[in-house]
């Protein structure tokens, strides 16, 4: 939403407000002084503590002693009890919960024509769609699909819920701007009118690629707020490496790993915050790594993998959406070990080339899809006059 709504910014004379409901004040910063925090209803703070009970044992444990003994909180994308997620579904779906009465009657005071920016699924449960589309039109900007999105698929509840939560909403939108090829199929077949995607690319005009390391060098980016599947994949992968007859230097970005075979040289970085700075130490790479941890929306880090012109390994979920010319999807890591082994006998040269082509693909998709994603905003400013 960020990168779309500063997209629109820079192509037109509008004036954008924004309302949100966060505790963050950082967020507050980022977008300006055309902003609003929208306080908590009184249903919403009903709704927020009573659901707290319906939750995990461990998740109720480890909250309670988070709050008792001032711990750190960590922020995981992912909770994984049962009843967690169930908590976690009904909260989406019932908890309207922001007061929105002085936004609305500030909004119907304004004669100008407006466009809504709706940010995802959990933006939903803090306004209601239906009087938004009183007022002008409404674009919905989503990430993933919401029943695809973390562990919400799980079961046939959350699935359900979220999958009539999302479908209401695509349903009242003028435009949905998805986040993949296939989550645009997805949200025509939920009811969407209209459907553009642009995916996870961030062209950066005066980022160019550093050279590449002299020997094979894997770059692997995994996030230790998606929960305890990464560490598994990692120690896959990990194993995966260890059976190729050949020294490989690892940049690890995220979490990190007890477990380092004795022909890897790891390098870890626990973040890298500067765009620029990442997609460099990137670039160096031969090959990019590539674990998908959900269904939903375009895999950034393949796209940040392809900017930095890299060749690409991704597991199912990571190859989700769009494709790329040097892409290569691999089972299990039997399959990883022989794949790789393979194109390392490629050398240097030609992965280097097969990556460029990579990062091309991807300038020239962001690119094209800039331009429609301005086009499609553009109609709908053209409708409201």
């Amino acid at each position: 939403m960020d990168f779309i709504v500063q997209t629109y910014k820079l192509n037109s004379n509008e004036d954008f407000f924004y309302a949100f409901k966060t505790a963050d004040s950082r967020f507050a910063e980022k977008w300006g002084k055309n902003q609003v925090n929208l306080s908590a209803s009184i249903f919403g703070n009903f709704m927020h503590f009573f659901l707290m009970l319906v939750k995990d044992p461990r998740n109720i444990h480890d909250g309670l002693m988070k709050r008792l003994l001032r711990r750190k909180s960590i922020r995981v994308l992912c909770v994984e009890g049962f009843f967690s997620i169930l908590s976690e579904t009904i909260g989406e779906y019932f908890d309207k919960s922001a007061r929105t009465s002085e936004l609305l009657n500030f909004l119907r005071k304004l004669a100008s024509p407006k466009i809504f920016f709706i940010d995802e699924s959990v933006s939903i449960r803090i306004i209601n769609l239906k009087v938004l589309k009183l007022l002008g039109t409404v674009a919905y900007v989503s990430q993933d699909v919401a029943y695809d999105r973390y562990n919400f698929g799980n079961n046939v509840i959350t699935k359900t819920l979220m999958y009539k939560l999302e479908s209401d909403a695509v349903a009242i939108s003028d435009l949905v701007v998805a986040c993949s090829e296939r989550d645009r199929v997805k949200y025509l077949e939920m009811g969407a009118r209209k459907v553009i995607f642009y995916p996870n690319i961030y062209p950066i005009s005066e980022f160019e690629p550093a050279s590449k390391d002299p020997d094979p060098c894997i770059s692997i980016v995994l996030k230790g707020c998606w929960g305890s599947k990464v560490n598994k994949s990692l120690e896959e992968v990990f194993k995966a490496l260890s059976r190729i007859n050949k020294s490989i230097k690892v940049n690890l970005i995220g979490i990190d790993s007890q477990y380092v075979p004795k022909n890897l040289e790891l390098h870890h970085y626990e973040y890298v915050p500067n765009k620029i700075d990442y997609l460099t130490l990137l670039s160096k790479s031969w090959i990019g790594i590539n674990i998908g941890i959900h269904l939903g929306g375009t895999n950034e880090r393949k796209y940040d993998y392809a900017m930095a012109g890299l060749v690409i390994f991704s597991d199912a979920f990571g190859s989700r959406g769009d494709f790329l010319p040097h892409e290569y999807t691999f089972v299990d890591r039997q399959d990883l070990t022989a794949k790789l082994e393979q194109i390392l006998e490629y050398g240097k040269e030609l992965i280097e080339e097969m990556g460029l082509k990579n990062r091309k693909q991807a300038i020239d998709l962001a690119e094209r899809q800039r331009k429609n994603l301005l086009t499609k905003v553009s109609e709908l400013v053209d409708l409201q006059s």
